[in-house]
């Protein structure tokens, strides 16, 4: 793999994100991502997974804006499509996965922080954002869903439709992180935090984990794919197209 690390520790996966300065999201290091969650799912001699970021400042970015932003509208359905299934294999990944969140989370990068079982901050003045508004773009319904069930509907308000950022402090005290810890000490705590609930008896964890989202209704719109031509009606919408270009040129300068 060229932009996705996997290592062994004991019985974690460790699934690392290494793509340029600041792991932006492209068709390519999209597949990796799906194969290596796909490994730790198939690996019967693994407990639990970690992801988590070579960068000392961001955990990612979000999508490439000098590549993905240039896509046509098949081409950008057929990568939307793509990360819409990388989010729910996490999701539905019957192992414990928690993102070990290091430096910046906007876009699409919060949006994995957010398909993971749990996260863990690293304390600095980093940001977490779901901004995809202030590009005139509506994330999906399931996106919400996510949002919502890690903060409360009130907080999520404001990370959805104000495309507020939030600092890793604030991150604890809504509910969005588990815990927020030194930066050199991040990996460690998100390790600890899998093998916490990996020391649970696995087919319970599993099925326990299924029920919860079946229950709160966290699941419904997981698998549900009617709304991409309405995120691609967004995405390509004139406000949209405007917003990106200026955010493409403010890059170039």
């Amino acid at each position: 793999m060229e932009f996705i690390k996997c290592d062994r520790d004991g019985e974690l996966l460790i699934v690392t994100m290494d793509r340029g300065k600041a792991n932006a999201l492209n068709p390519p290091m999209i597949e990796e991502l799906i194969g290596a969650i796909q490994q730790g799912a198939d690996s019967g001699d693994v407990r639990g997974v970690v992801l988590a970021s070579d960068k000392p400042t961001f955990f990612s970015s979000g999508f490439d804006v000098g590549e993905v932003f240039q896509f046509e509208r098949e081409k950008m359905g057929q990568f939307f499509g793509r990360f819409i299934q990388c989010c729910q294999n996490m999701f539905n990944l019957p192992k414990p996965l928690i993102a070990a969140v290091g430096g910046h989370a906007f876009a699409g990068g919060a949006v994995l922080a957010l398909a993971c079982y749990g996260r863990v901050m690293a304390a600095g003045d980093f940001g977490f954002a779901l901004n995809e508004v202030n590009l005139g773009v509506v994330v999906p319904a399931w996106f919400i869903q996510l949002a919502a069930h890690a903060v409360g509907t009130r907080n999520a308000r404001g990370l959805v439709v104000e495309g507020k950022t939030i600092s890793p402090a604030r991150a604890l005290a809504i509910g969005l992180a588990d815990e927020v810890t030194e930066p050199d000490m991040l990996l460690e705590r998100a390790k600890a935090r899998v093998r916490e609930l990996a020391a649970k008896p696995p087919q319970a964890f599993s099925a326990a984990k299924k029920v919860f989202e079946e229950t709160t209704g966290k699941h419904s719109m997981c698998d549900d794919s009617r709304w991409l031509d309405q995120f691609l009606d967004h995405w390509f919408s004139p406000e949209a197209m405007r917003c990106k270009q200026a955010l493409t040129e403010s890059m170039r300068r």
